[in-house]
């Protein structure tokens, strides 16, 4: 039977992860439309007006091209002059990219005589409630209107609008009485840029005036002083001209003088939401560029060093030495953010751009299924969607129970080594709290009703350890597993403030006793509970052999020189990421300048944090550094604690409690997915996790996921983080899963 691999898995997982790719804004691929004025698409909610003559026969809900209703147009209350402000106003849903607007006068069968023969546009767009007026590429704002009161005209916008509210202004010279109908054409944007803003904003020496002159006059300032708005950047037009040609478009280039600028040009791009972006398109004009570095922010706020991505144009070198029209195409290795900052730096006098194209890809908002969210108009269309996603999430759940079937009972292979058996081992649960206290299940056939170990270990001293066993009395001699009856399960974690980025390894009893015992066993116990002293440790002793039976890679003749060395001297440590029971995490830079995490105890007197250290240290070395979705151990110092990868959003427990905006389904899925790999690596290394729990799991600044604090086959863990089957069972199995 032909076994599912990985990849055709992760195909079919990624049927979930359903994205909407979208690139910068090109007008050819804009299939431009009526968006609904004359169709009835537009609501008449949607259209309102500043005032009207009459409401009922000319009020805004009459302003539909080529439709005769009531009276047959929209009419403003009072006569329109060169100083008035009315206008007719049209809601959309969703931000749409306005390409023109249709419009015609007040026809009203017959006995209409009134039209606009100009009129002004104004828009707004998501995230602020100013209006902006509209000018095309020659500085215009009066666009020109209708002659009579039946011909449709169109006013085709250069450049065109992004926006999600749109106002027609009616304007005359000589004051009259106006009525108009409308219709916009356009289509849905898709591209999210919002803003952008240039540092600075172009030269002017003399009679070269290289300045954004289709920049919009929105009023609005960035932090560093310079204008928000969308301009020659953004407007879809790439020039092919050269800006020093008499005959070039106006309003096509944006230029930058070295001496003016030093050089460098800064240029800040602010998107509707996060997206996340493979790749940035330039066309530039001039001698290649020097340096390209390219930075992110998800909060819109902050640029961590960490996202930057720095390019050098390898053509420079080999470019002759005239200036031309040409493309720098710079990939973005899908980096995550709301706002990306471009640093130019060129050494030849002039620097000319036309168009910042931008692909990147949007996670839908499918977390719209909230049901106070759904309208009754959209309920078809939320339920269809929430049936597909529930029909597929049941055929891959169905295909994965099958995988695993096949698997089970395909015959085993006699190969020599530790995977071809059960391991079984005592399975030791811990409780939350401060005691030490634990709940051992013997799994080995010559235990009786009640058994309790006490043998000497790395951790034994003058302290007692209350152990409960649960048995029924049988003839047989035979141990009976546990069932749930006999587990007491204890209360949720509270939350700490301490359980943060790096997850504590669980300390307790070793898992297996150094040699078995004569243990009487009371003829009517069911519930023994006995307290042992432990012996002192014995020279002779084999720690690591006894604190991990079966497992070779902690024996003691495990090669630590095969784990990289650090100087503590060479790193610099710095504040803390966080901190557990027993170990601090510190900030750290390596030797080669690379940022990681300092992993070392707060005590180094205690022996038991010491230990935990280095069998964490043993297990991180033997799951290799080659997985992308396993925490990789750099190296050690010579104090024995760890320097790790560094996760700059910390744990998934941390990041969800934190996170403002609302984490869409697809990220959830790929942070599963993410959290899957990583753990079908450890199953194939013969590693059991253990303790695998959202503290557990730490985030990059690319929202991947890796699984960190692997405990290696000693199934060691809390209760609610332990496996049903392990614990029913009392024993665990190694196999190796190929997904």
């Amino acid at each position: 039977m032909r076994v599912l691999n990985r990849r055709t898995l992760l195909d079919l997982f990624s049927i979930f992860l359903i994205i909407s790719s979208s690139d910068g804004l090109r007008l050819e691929e804009c299939n431009s439309q009526p968006l609904g004025m004359a169709s009835g698409a537009i609501e008449d909610s949607q259209i309102t007006a500043s005032s009207s003559f009459d409401k009922q026969s000319v009020g805004p809900q009459n302003a539909r091209l080529h439709t005769e209703l009531a009276s047959g147009a929209w009419c403003p209350k009072p006569q329109i002059h060169s100083s008035s402000y009315e206008y007719l106003q049209i809601s959309l849903n969703g931000t749409h990219l306005i390409t023109g607007v249709e419009t015609q006068g007040r026809y009203g069968n017959g006995t209409g005589k009134e039209f606009p023969s100009e009129y002004m546009i104004e828009y707004q767009r998501p995230g602020t409630d100013l209006w902006i007026r509209y000018r095309n590429r020659t500085g215009q704002n009066h666009m020109t209107g209708n002659f009579d009161t039946t011909t449709a005209v169109m006013c085709h916008l250069d450049p065109p609008i992004v926006a999600s509210k749109i106002r027609i202004v009616p304007h005359s010279k000589q004051t009259r009485t106006v009525c108009l109908r409308a219709e916009l054409h356009g289509c849905n944007y898709k591209d999210g840029l919002l803003w952008y803003t240039t540092v600075p904003e172009g030269s002017r020496i003399g009679d070269q005036d290289f300045r954004d002159h289709i920049f919009e006059d929105t009023g609005m300032y960035a932090e560093t002083g310079t204008k928000r708005g969308l301009g020659i950047l953004s407007d879809g037009f790439v020039a092919v001209a050269s800006p020093f040609e008499e005959n070039a478009i106006n309003g096509a280039w944006i230029g930058w003088n070295k001496h003016h600028t030093g050089g460098a040009v800064n240029l800040l791009f602010e998107f509707d939401q996060i997206r996340n972006f493979s790749e940035v398109t330039l066309a530039a004009y001039g001698h290649r560029m020097d340096s390209i570095d390219v930075i992110f922010s998800q909060d819109g706020n902050t640029f961590p060093l960490s996202s930057q991505i720095s390019s050098l144009d390898k053509d420079r070198l080999l470019s002759n030495s005239s200036a031309k029209r040409y493309d720098l195409r710079i990939p973005l290795h899908k980096r995550m953010a709301k706002k990306v900052r471009i640093t130019l730096k060129f050494s030849s006098d002039w620097l000319f751009l036309t168009e910042v194209h931008f692909s990147s890809a949007l996670y839908n908002d499918v977390t719209s299924y909230n049901i106070g969210d759904i309208s009754e108009d959209g309920h078809g269309k939320n339920a269809i969607a929430i049936l597909g996603l529930t029909v597929l999430f049941v055929i891959l759940s169905a295909i994965l129970c099958s995988i695993l079937c096949l698997r089970r009972n395909r015959p085993k292979s006699h190969k020599a080594g530790i995977y071809d058996q059960p391991i079984k081992r005592d399975l030791i649960i811990t409780h939350v709290g401060n005691k030490p206290t634990c709940n051992i299940f013997p799994t080995h056939s010559y235990l009786g009703q009640s058994a309790v170990f006490g043998a000497g270990n790395l951790y034994s001293s003058d302290k007692t350890t209350s152990t409960s066993v649960s048995s029924k009395s049988s003839s047989s001699n035979k141990h009976s597993p546990p069932n749930w009856s006999d587990f007491h399960f204890p209360p949720p974690p509270h939350t700490s403030g301490e359980e943060r980025i790096y997850a504590e390894p669980c300390m307790t009893l070793p898992l297996l006793p150094s040699q078995k015992q004569n243990i009487s066993t009371p003829k009517s116990a069911k519930h023994t509970s006995t307290t042992v002293r432990q012996p002192a440790k014995t020279k002779n002793a084999n720690e690591d052999s006894v604190h991990y039976a079966a497992a070779n890679i902690f024996s003691d003749s495990y090669g630590f020189d095969k784990i990289p060395k650090f100087s503590f001297a060479n790193l610099q440590i710095g504040g803390d990421l966080g901190e557990g029971k027993f170990t601090v995490i510190r900030d750290c830079i390596m030797p080669n300048g690379y940022r990681a995490a300092y992993k070392s105890v707060k005590d180094k007197n205690n022996m038991h944090a010491r230990k935990a250290l280095l069998d964490e240290l043993k297990t991180l070395h033997a799951c290799g550094d080659n997985h992308p979705h396993i925490l990789k151990l750099y190296g050690a110092d010579e104090t024995a604690s760890l320097v790790l990868e560094y996760c700059a959003l910390g744990d998934v427990r941390h990041f969800l409690k934190t996170q403002m905006q609302p984490i869409t389904p697809s990220i959830l899925l790929r942070i599963c997915a993410d959290v899957c790999s990583g753990m079908v690596h450890l199953e194939n290394l013969g590693l059991v996790h253990g303790h695998l729990m959202p503290s557990n799991i730490l985030l990059t600044d690319q929202l991947r996921a890796k699984v960190a604090s692997p405990r290696g086959p000693a199934h060691h863990a809390q209760l609610r983080y332990s496996a049903p089957e392990s614990i029913l069972a009392v024993k665990m199995k190694f196999q190796f899963v190929q997904i």
